[in-house]
């Protein structure tokens, strides 16, 4: 009877730990970025006066096409923190941008100043966008992309190894890996070309290419897509990705 009772505690402390372990990961899932999908079925659950969505891009990439009902406070903008402050701490917040990298930040900030519910969109709105769901139309004349996909192949075509590193002068590790890129660039002229592809000089490339949540980093020869790389690099890692070859 003894040995009976020890092995039914036994299996009953079990029991705890793996629903306690998935509860522990259900909760991290949920403390990271969603995706567009999860972010709008999210969206949907609440009533839309209960809903505070926040598009921390700049004036001018908000008119260009946003999500529906979405209220823009600039994280670049002078008064962003004290905008954040008019926000309703009992109602969940849902914040995105272009990529995924200044909505992270927006997300963080708005943790620390007390609101509890927050919903951050992985990859941004060009996430949103690659999956098919819908924005504003843009309120002014879209302009004409500086780069197309006719280019793109051009230089494909042209070099027998391309690295190609997908940026905007807005994300913080592209800056921050700029110095690197030129070293490397430098270093492996006369084996592989490297080029920094501003994808906002590009929209309809990088659409079609499902780019979000930069920097990207593609790694081609002779034209086929061989390699990639998600995130901030190292310029050991960016090394190791061309030494691939």
């Amino acid at each position: 009877m003894m040995s009976l009772r020890i092995s039914f505690w036994y299996g009953f402390i079990g029991c705890l730990s793996v629903f306690s372990l998935q509860g522990c990961a259900m909760a991290t899932q949920q403390e990271g970025p969603l995706t567009a999908k999860q972010y709008q079925q999210k969206i949907d659950e609440g009533s839309n006066d209960a809903i505070q969505l926040i598009d921390v891009r700049t004036p001018e990439e908000f008119v260009d096409g946003h999500l529906e009902h979405a209220h823009n406070i600039d994280i670049k903008g002078e008064n962003f923190k004290s905008e954040l402050d008019h926000l309703d701490k009992e109602k969940p917040v849902f914040v995105y941008c272009l990529g995924g990298g200044r909505s992270a930040k927006a997300a963080a900030t708005l943790k620390e100043r007390g609101f509890t519910q927050v919903y951050d969109l992985k990859g941004g709105i060009m996430a949103w966008k690659n999956a098919g769901l819908p924005v504003t139309p843009a309120e002014k004349p879209v302009k004409k992309d500086l780069f197309t996909k006719t280019d793109f192949d051009k230089i494909l075509r042209e070099n027998k190894v391309v690295l190609v590193d997908f940026y905007a002068d807005w994300c913080i590790p592209c800056k921050e890996m700029e110095p690197s890129l030129k070293k490397l660039a430098t270093q492996y002229k006369d084996r592989v070309l490297i080029y920094r592809l501003n994808i906002d000089q590009a929209k309809a490339l990088t659409s079609a290419m499902k780019i979000e949540g930069i920097p990207v980093f593609h790694l081609y020869k002779e034209g086929k897509l061989v390699k990639e790389a998600q995130g901030f690099q190292s310029e050991e890692q960016l090394r190791n990705l061309v030494e691939t070859l």
